[in-house]
């Protein structure tokens, strides 16, 4: 019984041993580094978008003297190198799903069951998803989307759109 036992034993150690073996370190650390770097990317992202807070909002307009929803979006991403479509309807094509969005991510609005509205998520906390826009009343603004009966009650997905150049 205690052969066996011991048998056991070394088997599991050397079995540990050769599977530790088989990792890289470098594997591991460029992993930290690229995960590291689209964190720092998104901050960095919603630093630029924050920049035109009060901007006002022209339909179907994509300068920096004013922007609808998509030409806002799509003006911020386009300055970090990410090529998003012109339309939020479009843009909604792009990127991965998520269920739990994060800082950086696209947030999509439906009207009607048609995708009519995005914006960028600023950060995610006990209050709930902050999100910056362009609203025709507003401008760009930032908001908590759970204290926003209007726009929760709207809410479709969120997307991950970053690994698109």
């Amino acid at each position: 019984m205690r052969l066996l036992l011991l048998i056991s034993i070394i088997s599991l150690t050397s079995l540990s041993v050769s599977y530790a073996s088989t990792v890289d370190p470098v594997e591991i650390t460029e992993c930290n580094k690229d995960n590291d770097r689209k964190s720092l990317m998104r901050k960095h992202l919603v630093k630029y978008a924050s920049s035109f807070i009060g901007t006002s909002y022209k339909s179907k307009k994509y300068t920096s003297s004013g922007f609808d929803c998509s030409g806002f979006v799509q003006h911020v991403f386009n300055h970090f190198d990410i090529d998003l479509d012109r339309s939020s309807k479009e843009m909604a094509k792009q990127g991965r799903r998520k269920s739990k969005p994060n800082e950086g991510d696209l947030i999509f609005f439906a009207s009607g069951g048609r995708i009519n509205h995005v914006a960028i998520v600023t950060k995610v906390d006990k209050e709930g998803v902050h999100i910056i826009h362009s609203t025709s009343s507003k401008g760009v603004m930032t908001e908590c989307l759970d204290s926003s009966t209007y726009w929760k009650k709207r809410y479709a997905f969120a997307k991950d759109v970053m690994n698109i150049k």
